[in-house]
């Protein structure tokens, strides 16, 4: 694909074709180094946090999984990467998810349109109809701001990343609250929530193993993850049912070997049938002042109602400060209108530290279910 040249008042830009290396040691993973400390220090400036969110270690695998394809773009100036894009391109479905971001001092010379609009095009040639973004921003920005139709937050209207959206025909779809819970836990809290939880969940048992998926769970763990597709609170964000094999969760498994970064898993089972009824994931770093990440968490439609949820929120973290005593602190991000489970989250003392907004753009015809195939 060609590199075309953009030019700027104080210089020219060069967008071209992300090269997603073998390795972070590769000859040819300075760009994509590059492109990790883009994405980073633009998230950290928007959550109002200096660490690093993410390393290109850390997003390697993640890249190279081809089960969710991945492209990438990035915009150079003077041989420094300044600018990002990415797309990702669930299988079998109309949406795509596309984010740009450009460090500050770069900014307003249209370098994030330029990229932006490459990955417009990029969608129009998958034959994606929808256009999804996920922002992120701070508490307590002032001013005014739009509600969500869900009715549960809004995103303020000064962000240069809603201006950015909204010119682009961007709605709002959504609105997630990013929360941190500091380790450990205080212990009085724990014992009588866990004891809570496991006086409601008779006839269920839990699980827990770190890193691959022991063989006799990975149907168990295709299938929660293929529901945890379907069974969220997604607003008007469109959401195909994204499908597990056991083969896929192995594939998956053997790109996160290669990762500095460790997964926590419990499941919960129905004890009668020995079927899973939820599961919980969290993402860990190796460094004592970076956070532990909550991906997943979700108990299945037909097993609600039991405490399940508490259940393997408090199960992972008890396995979380035995197994890596060194991590200070949890972040999780969950849909202000996902009320049971930031009802879980509060009860164990998670506080909120700033917000998501989910966007979406139609370019073409979608189907009546929002992009459910």
């Amino acid at each position: 694909m060609s590199t075309p040249q953009h030019t700027f008042t104080d210089g020219a830009f060069v967008v071209s074709d992300l090269i997603v290396p073998d390795s972070v040691q590769s000859a040819d993973a300075a760009d994509f180094i590059g492109m990790a400390e883009v994405r980073s220090r633009v998230e950290a400036e928007l959550r109002g946090v200096t660490a690093d969110v993410f390393t290109a270690e850390d997003l390697l695998p993640n890249w190279k999984d081809s089960t969710l394809p991945m492209s990438g773009l990035i915009a150079k100036v003077d041989g420094r990467v300044v600018g990002r894009g990415s797309l990702a391109l669930p299988r079998d479905a109309t949406e795509c998810w596309a984010a740009v971001s450009v460090l500050p001092d770069f900014r307003r010379r249209g370098i994030g349109s330029a990229l932006f609009e490459r990955l417009e095009r990029m969608a129009e040639g998958a034959k994606r109809t929808i256009i999804q973004n996920q922002t992120s921003y701070a508490a307590g920005v002032p001013g005014d701001s739009i509600p969500a139709p869900t009715g549960f937050g809004s995103v303020p209207t000064g962000l240069g990343s809603t201006r950015f959206l909204q010119r682009y025909g961007f709605s709002l779809e959504q609105v997630g609250r990013l929360s941190s819970l500091e380790l450990p836990v205080d212990g009085d809290l724990f014992s009588a929530r866990f004891s809570e939880a496991s006086a409601s969940a008779t006839g269920y048992r839990t699980v827990t193993w770190q890193g691959r998926t022991p063989d006799e769970w990975l149907d168990a763990v295709a299938l929660v993850r293929t529901r945890m597709s379907t069974e969220t609170p997604n607003a008007g964000i469109a959401q195909t049912e994204d499908v597990w094999t056991a083969d896929r969760v192995r594939s998956v498994d053997d790109l996160w070997e290669s990762s500095p970064r460790s997964v926590l898993t419990t499941l919960v089972l129905h004890v009668e049938s020995g079927r899973p009824a939820g599961y919980t994931e969290l993402d860990v770093p190796g460094e004592p002042d970076r956070p532990a990440e909550q991906m997943d968490t979700l108990v299945l439609r037909e097993h609600r109602g039991r405490r399940l949820g508490m259940l393997l929120k408090l199960t992972n973290l008890r396995e979380l400060e035995d197994r890596f005593p060194h991590i200070r602190s949890v972040e999780t991000t969950n849909a202000e209108d996902n009320r049971h489970m930031l009802d879980v989250n509060e009860a164990v003392g998670f506080e909120p530290i700033g917000y998501s907004a989910r966007w979406k753009k139609v370019t073409g015809p979608s189907s009546d279910d929002g992009g459910r195939s």
